[in-house]
């Protein structure tokens, strides 16, 4: 337990949840995340769960979110800013982030 544990990493990703499904995506820096984030965000505009009460329905929302995940000496922290759809997206918004990640990543 020496001096390797007090290096600091950052993990950008975005996650996608929805009825016990999880993907994610990750991404060499925060600006990209976010750009991708947002492009996914536009191209689901509309759909969006605005009433994010805690008796929600888990199984009636898709989870698509955006996490710095901080591995620090002292522990794990993360900041996660996240977006409800409606459950029967979930498919399409997989295909779609799948798609545009690997056409970004291809080259």
């Amino acid at each position: 337990m020496g001096k390797d544990l007090e290096m600091e990493n950052e993990i950008y990703s975005i996650e996608l949840l929805c009825q016990g499904k999880y993907e994610s995506w990750d991404f060499e820096s925060e600006t990209k995340r976010n750009w991708f984030f947002e492009k996914v965000k536009k191209e689901f505009a509309g759909h969006e769960i605005h009433e994010k009460e805690e008796d929600v329905d888990d199984s009636k929302i898709a989870q698509l979110s955006a996490t710095n995940l901080q591995i620090k000496s002292d522990g794990v922290s993360q900041v996660v800013p996240y977006v409800w759809y409606e459950a029967n997206l979930f498919e399409e918004m997989l295909e779609f982030i799948n798609r545009k990640y690997e056409q970004k990543h291809s080259h």
